[in-house]
């Protein structure tokens, strides 16, 4: 079987639709239906949120059907579970979803994918890490991939999708698997926690070993990305994938081959729609521009100097985008249910941009020398919308953790407020501007391929 070299977006994009639609003759109309709905139901979901109730059991609904919707054709599948997600409101108290389950060991309690448990238990067990507990029970749910052959044997079956004959694509579940896997087997501590207290799977240096041969042998040598592949018309399509590059760039901690590629590939890109290129329906998103600038950090000490002049000029847009026109003035995020699964995770995205950059630590500027004197306020200001959400939620705790403990209770009084109200929230020198998706690409209209 012959493997064709990543498409262009619009390329891969057609192979993904038409082999739906071969799947599906209704497949679009479907889809794009059960998307608007799903839309709505967010925007309910976004209302919880604001008002601090619990909706962990909601919210892990939503993210299901919304991925039926975007990789699968299940329809009475997704029938079911939108009935579900709509009778979720109805239930005031959500909070055992932060335990958990006895069944399987996993903190899924309302998904039944693989996938989906293993993203909701790495959250956890980040946590227990930090506080020294162990699960109460044995992460039976991980027998999938519980030793290095099974693991390897998995992932191979992820790798590649059909979807004419399957009606699946598996780009986000093998994605997140591989993201999951590289923090067990990457992030020492949290390796370190797992080998002594997390029953269920064999995370010995043979399985690390075999972990990171699998992510070597399929990063693509033209371009460096790591990406899903398809099977259409008895070839085998590569697609080179920003979300994929980044987690494993970063959790490998940059120790990864084709650096000049994976430069190239990126600045390349910069004008291409996700998952292969930077941009949300033609604009930045902080989702993408924090991948794209933790690829730039890690990549820093492998660039020409042209290649750092273009990148640093990249970063300062992203970041007059992200404080000029992401970030309101009071400390939130502009909402985009498109995108994410939550507004809280648009809050996350959003300090993790921020945070990568440097714009609240000096010392994290490894692309600038600039100084942002308005970074303290914002700074306090995100941190209270923050104290506004759900405690609990894993988005929160995270933003939480990256933009500071004490960020709520930063004074503002070190900087000029009548001179802050005057003055654009932008960074730089005398304020200068020198500074989750694929769906809607793929069904857009002037697609045709």
């Amino acid at each position: 079987m012959s493997i064709e070299q990543s498409l262009a977006g619009i390329g891969d994009s057609c192979v993904i639709t038409r082999d739906f639609t071969r799947y599906d003759h209704g497949y679009q109309d479907k889809a794009l239906k059960y998307i608007d709905y799903l839309g709505a139901l967010s925007l309910a979901l976004r209302k919880f949120s604001e008002y601090s109730r619990t909706m962990l059991a909601s919210q892990q609904l939503y993210i299901y059907a919304k991925w039926l919707a975007r990789y699968t054709a299940y329809w009475p599948e997704l029938d079911q579970l939108v009935d579900r997600l709509e009778n979720s409101f109805d239930d005031v108290d959500q909070s055992y979803v932060a335990t958990q389950s006895s069944v399987d060991g996993s903190w899924g309690w309302k998904y039944n994918e693989f996938h989906h448990k293993f993203d909701a238990t790495i959250v956890r067990l980040h946590e227990l890490s930090n506080e020294g507990r162990a699960p109460r029970y044995p992460l039976h749910f991980l027998e999938p991939i519980a030793t290095a052959p099974a693991m390897r044997n998995y992932l191979e079956k992820l790798l590649v999708s059909d979807i004419a004959t399957t009606g699946r694509n598996q780009r986000d579940e093998f994605g997140s698997v591989i993201c999951c896997l590289a923090q067990l087997c990457f992030k020492p501590s949290l390796r370190r926690y797992a080998q002594k207290h997390v029953r269920g799977i064999d995370l010995d240096q043979n399985y690390v070993d075999a972990f990171r041969n699998f992510l070597d042998e399929i990063q693509n040598p033209e371009t460096g990305y790591w990406g899903p592949w398809y099977i259409s018309d008895g070839k085998t399509h590569r697609y080179d994938d920003l979300s994929y590059t980044f987690h494993i760039v970063s959790y490998r901690k940059g120790r990864v081959g084709h650096w000049s590629d994976i430069i190239r590939t990126t600045l390349e890109s910069r004008q291409m729609e996700y998952p292969q290129g930077w941009l949300s329906r033609g604009e930045f998103n902080n989702h993408n521009n924090y991948d794209v600038a933790k690829i730039f950090r890690y990549g820093w000490p492998h660039m020409q100097s042209a290649e750092r002049a273009l990148a640093r000029e990249q970063i300062g847009a992203m970041l007059d985008w992200c404080v000029g026109h992401s970030l309101k003035r009071d400390g939130s995020f502009v909402p985009d249910s498109r995108f994410y699964n939550s507004l809280e995770s648009c809050y996350y995205f959003g300090v993790s941009f921020l945070d990568e950059v440097g714009y609240f630590q000096p010392s994290k500027r490894f692309w600038t020398q600039q100084k942002f004197p308005y970074a303290p306020v914002l700074q306090s200001r995100i941190g209270r919308k923050l104290d506004e959400f759900d405690a609990e939620n894993p988005s929160v705790i995270a933003a939480k953790w990256k933009i500071g403990p004490d960020a709520a209770r930063i004074s503002a009084s070190s900087v000029n407020r009548e001179g802050l109200s005057r003055m654009p929230l932008l960074s730089g020198d005398d304020c200068a501007t020198t500074e989750e998706r694929e769906f809607e690409f793929i069904l857009r209209p002037n697609n045709d391929g």
